[in-house]
Order: C-alpha cells, then structure tokens, then sequence
C-alpha cells in the first residue's frame, strides 16, 4: 500500500520519528511551509500537483488543518484523509488503517477515539439491555430497579453524610450531584450514635423525589431503619448481631448489607479470620430471621492504622469461601482518609474490587480532596469490567482515567538546532507593575456553574464593579475584555490571559483558585 504522509518543515523529524514504528512503510514529505497546522488544503494540493505525485493509495495530511481536505483527492486523483493531530498518534493511526473508516474531516485520531469509546459504551448498554436475562443467574440481585451482581459492573454507592444536619434543598442537591456524576445508589448516611427517626425518613423521601435511582439508609439503629423502610428504601446498610433480629421484624424483605461486628456488645475483630468467622455467623443469623437477599461487607479499613491489607485478606478469603455471595466495599474509608489524589486511589481499589468479584462499591465526598470520586468510581468501574470481559489488562479500551497525565506524550521536542543562528535570552525576573489606566480586574469561580467570573473595576471606583464577564473558557473570556476595551497595556493582556487560564485550570482539577498565587 503506497502511503503518503504530508507535514511541514518543523514538524518533519518528529513524523519521521513516529513513521519508523509502522510496517506499512510511508512516504513522508515536508511541504516549504513552517507550520502544517496552518496549511490550507489549496496550498496543499498545488504543492503535490507541482511535485507530480502519482500511484498513491492513500495520502494522510495533518489532522489540524481546518475544513475539507476533499479537494486535495479531486486535485491530485489519490483519496485523502485527515490523519491525527499529533505525530505521537501515527503508529497507531497506521495499524488501525483496514478497521476504521478515515474522513476528510475528522481527524483520524478522533475517529479512533470515537469508535473506542462507541465499542465500550455498546458492549455496556448490551449488559443492561440483557439484564432481564442475567438476574436468572446466581451472583446477580435486584436492588429497587437496579441490576447488581458478577454480570454487571460494580455499582456506585454514593453516601450523604449526617443527613440530620441538612436541610431538604441540600440533600436534594446532593443527591442530584451524585446522580449525574454516576451514582447508581444514593445512600443516607445518618450520625452515628444517635436517633432521628424523622430525618431517616425525611431524607429518604426528598432523594426519592429528586432522583431515579435505589436509595439506601446507612445506620444501624433498628428506629432510624424502620423510619427508612416506612418511606421506601431500597437497601440497608448495615445488619450486624446486634440489630439482626430487630430489623428483621420489619425488613427482612429488602436486600440488607451484613458487616462483622457486634456493635452492642463492641466486638470489632481486626484479623482476616475473626472476621470471616463473624461474617458467616452474622448472615447464617440473618437467614435464620427471614433475610432473604444479603450483601458481604468484610469492612475495607484504612491504610497503615489499623491496616487495608488484612482487611483485603478477608473479603479474598470470603470470596474463596462463598463465590455466590455479593460483595460490598466501603473504599471511601481509604480516599478520604489518604492525603493523595483520589483518581489513582480510586481506580486501583475499583481494580482490586474487580479482581474480588465486588459488587457495590461505597464512597463519599466529606473533604475537598476526594470531590469528584463518585464520578471516578463510576468510571474506572465500567473500564474494569470491559476489561475483565474481554479478558485484557484495563487499558485501551475506549474508556480511561488518566487526568494529570496522558498515556503518550504529544509535544513536539525542543531541538538545540532550533536555537543555532538565533539570539537566545535568558528571562528575567522583575516585579515592576505598571498600572492600567482602563482598570483592573478581581478573578474568581463559581463552582456551582462552573464558570469563570471576571469582575472590571474602573480606577476611579474600586468598590463597586463597572461589569461582570462570565465563562467557562479561558478565552472566551479574556477576548470578550479585549473586545470591550478593557486593556490598555500588553502587560495587562498577558497578565490577564495567565490569571483566567489558570482559574479555568483549577476549575477543571477542583483546586483552589487564588489570584496573583501559583496554582501549583
């Protein structure tokens, strides 16, 4: 297959680089044209008419030149494409050649992008297409509408916390935060200790009529239980010795977690084999009491004190012990009790989670650092199964978590060469500002929107501001200030585009945005 890969002069060597990972050994030429992003599709065509290229299959131009690349086919009579942005993509754009169908307008590696993801999503929509089917099997439950078990990816159990202390607003918010950022259950996490009744039921009524999906009620005072149950719960966390044969008087008909505690009488074992021990004993209890559909919560602790690996111990010796029996796991005790960024952490307990057969997986998002980890869970749970059913490693599949970090780099590499024949300075520091006679300008986020808020203040009228900017990009805001004649100087510009790339940087990474103070 003859193959022809058009670049410019800059972007030459790295194309070059990439090409020789491909056996389908493409031609490359450089066309006299320093940026191939800038090139435009008539510039390209009378380029190849002049070189006379012929006996060609295929030809791949740079996936950044804007509109149709059609009429380069018509001019030169060989098809041609889009190929990807990045050079870094070409390997794979080249193996995937005879599997995906390439545009003259999309990008290549948007394509590929695209039909991953299309793949993944289809192969998740069958699962719950066919669940009907798959709840026939053993390993697999109904909670409320929803289908839980080894058939069907681990479900997000997403906990409002101490819901006595909120308001009817604010758990309906929170709720519908959790819901769109994935949650498969809402749960009502009640104050420990105490007894409110009232507010149980409270909350579980407002999260029923906020959202679509099961509700559970995370307690273990039998009073607060019955309150839930009367309102329609759908799941109960938790069942223990001390409360089996109290909640079972009403409740024995709802799917019900089981830990292996007993709280009135304070025994929490901490080795693997106490617990399984009473674990078993605890569900034998509660099928004795009528509970027809339990959950195993072996009881994920933290990390170092008391310790997550003899933890993880018992629920791998329980699953050895009890392949049939669902399993729960609470892996917020880890994310917000860990001072490190909660994507990593979370996706490696969902891989472990996979690996143990989990099939709900409980979260909050008390502190700052975890927020978002609901939706992480979310999606590291699809990719764990996608992966589990296709028998690969979680990777590749259409669906990813990398955030900070891409899985190939794309830059094109500084080369010394560049810098030969041309003077090069050293940047210098300097703490000189001079003021903007248009006025100046106060940054912050509105989260709950997600937006970028920039306030213009006149320099005769600092109180009060002149006018109000909104957005949810960057540029889009500071080119609405430039057209509204808001800047006078270049060192204000560059100023003003640094600060509201960096607040949109942190609104994307849920960090704290202070202005004139590095984001890092």
């Amino acid at each position: 297959m003859n193959i022809l890969l058009v670049t410019g002069q800059l972007a030459e060597p790295i194309v070059k680089r990439y090409v020789q990972e491909s056996q389908l050994n493409p031609k490359v030429v450089a066309l006299p044209f320093a940026v191939a992003a800038l090139m435009t599709s008539r510039y390209i065509s009378r380029q190849l008419k002049s070189r006379g290229v012929k006996g060609l299959d295929l030809i791949l131009v740079p996936g950044l030149v804007k509109g149709d690349v059609s009429g380069i086919s018509e001019a030169v009579g060989a098809p041609t494409f889009k190929g990807p942005r990045h050079a870094a993509d070409l390997p794979s754009v080249l193996s995937l050649l005879s599997k995906i169908s390439l545009s003259s307008e999309t990008p290549a590696c948007d394509i590929i992008r695209e039909e991953l993801n299309r793949r993944a999503l289809d192969a998740l929509k069958e699962v719950e297409t066919n669940k009907a089917d798959l709840l026939k099997k053993p390993g697999n439950i109904q909670v409320g509408g929803l289908a839980v078990g080894r058939d069907f990816p681990a479900r997000i159990v997403a906990e409002i916390v101490d819901v006595p202390k909120l308001t009817n607003e604010e758990i309906r918010r929170k709720a519908t935060y959790y819901a769109e950022s994935g949650a498969d259950i809402i749960d009502v996490g009640m104050v420990a200790g105490g007894s409110q009744p009232k507010d149980a039921s409270r909350a579980v009524a407002v999260v029923k009529k906020a959202v679509d999906i099961p509700v559970s009620i995370d307690s273990m005072n039998p009073v607060e239980i019955e309150a839930a149950v009367s309102a329609g719960v759908d799941l109960i966390i938790s069942l223990d010795a001390g409360n089996i044969r109290e909640v079972s008087k009403f409740a024995s008909d709802i799917p019900a977690v089981v830990i292996p505690t007993d709280f009135r009488r304070k025994i929490f074992p901490r080795k693997a084999d106490d617990r399984i021990k009473l674990l078993e004993k605890n569900i034998e209890m509660a099928r004795k009491h009528g509970f027809t559909t339990l959950i195993a919560d072996p009881i994920l602790d933290p990390l170092i004190n008391p310790g997550t690996v003899e933890s993880i111990v018992a629920t791998y010796r329980f699953r050895q012990l009890h392949p049939d029996t669902l399993l729960f796991l609470g892996v917020g005790n880890v994310t917000e009790l860990l001072d490190a960024d909660s994507p990593g952490v979370n996706a490696l307990l969902t891989g472990v989670a996979a690996e143990l057969e989990v099939s709900f997986l409980l979260t909050t998002e008390v502190s700052d650092k975890v927020r978002g980890s609901v939706e992480e869970l979310s999606r590291v749970s699809d990719m764990m199964f996608l992966a589990k059913k296709r028998e690969s490693i979680p990777k590749e599949l259409g669906l990813n978590l990398l955030i900070l970090k891409e899985e190939k780099l794309k830059e094109e590499q500084f080369s010394k060469n560049m810098t030969e024949g041309v003077q090069s300075l050293d940047a210098e520091q300097s703490d000189e500002y001079s003021a903007d006679p248009k006025g100046c300008f106060k940054i912050f986020l509105d989260r709950d929107k997600g937006e970028i808020v920039l306030l213009h203040y006149h320099r005769t009228n600092l109180d009060k501001p002149n006018l109000i900017i909104r957005g949810k990009k960057a540029a889009d805001v500071y080119k609405t200030a430039v057209k509204k004649g808001l800047l006078s100087t270049v060192e204000h510009a560059a100023y003003l585009g640094a600060e509201v790339e960096k607040a949109e940087v942190a609104l994307k990474l849920g960090r704290s945005y202070i202005q004139d103070t590095p984001l890092f």
